[in-house]
């Protein structure tokens, strides 16, 4: 299976965006199996060589409706549930119980042993989803049929409005063209 392109501007983002497209009948876990979630893990640039086991394959999954919750609640300008927050908090302290932290020219890291499983996924797209929640008013949802993938609106007045213009900008404007022929068609021809 290929992967789309990935839209959502950070980590935490496009790895909720692994839906596809988010709502609707024709909806695509794209990270439907252990093997899918490698692949996706190392499409993404985030970790070369994942080792998923049983137990983690699940996890991963429920962090990322975690996080659908929780980024989903901020985009349509609400407050996430605090039980999606704490989800999200306890997520976080499971990776880092491992973790130590390492000196490398520029500041310090977390680093994870070798065989850290899903954890190596999982510490990148956390990390994200907490440095989104510190200015979440950037986050939006695409509003393009069975679309509802997550971004970050990175323009200078805030009005970006599709995941990409390809294909739902695209679409959409494709779709209000269409209208606007027909209206036209169907308008009486003045004398």
């Amino acid at each position: 299976m290929d992967f789309p392109e990935r839209h959502g501007g950070a980590p935490a983002l496009d790895f909720i965006n692994t839906i596809d497209p988010r709502f609707g009948p024709h909806a695509v876990d794209l990270l439907s199996s252990p093997d899918a979630l490698r692949r996706w893990a190392q499409f993404a640039g985030l970790v070369d060589k994942l080792r998923v086991d049983r137990r983690g394959f699940p996890r991963a999954l429920d962090v990322r409706d975690t996080l659908d919750a929780i980024f989903r609640a901020v985009a349509e300008g609400k407050k996430p549930r605090p039980r999606d927050l704490t989800k999200l908090r306890d997520a976080y302290l499971a990776v880092l119980t491992d973790a130590r932290l390492a000196s490398e020219p520029g500041g310090l890291h977390w680093q994870l042993p070798a065989g850290a499983g899903v954890d190596a996924l999982l510490l990148p797209v956390l990390a994200s989803a907490l440095e989104l929640l510190q200015n979440p008013t950037q986050i939006r949802h695409c509003p393009g049929e069975n679309c509802g993938w997550l971004f970050i609106d990175t323009t200078k007045n805030a009005s970006r409005k599709w995941c990409s213009m390809d294909p739902c900008g695209n679409r959409n404007k494709m779709r209000r063209y269409r209208a606007r022929k027909r209206d036209a068609a169907s308008e009486p021809a003045e004398d």
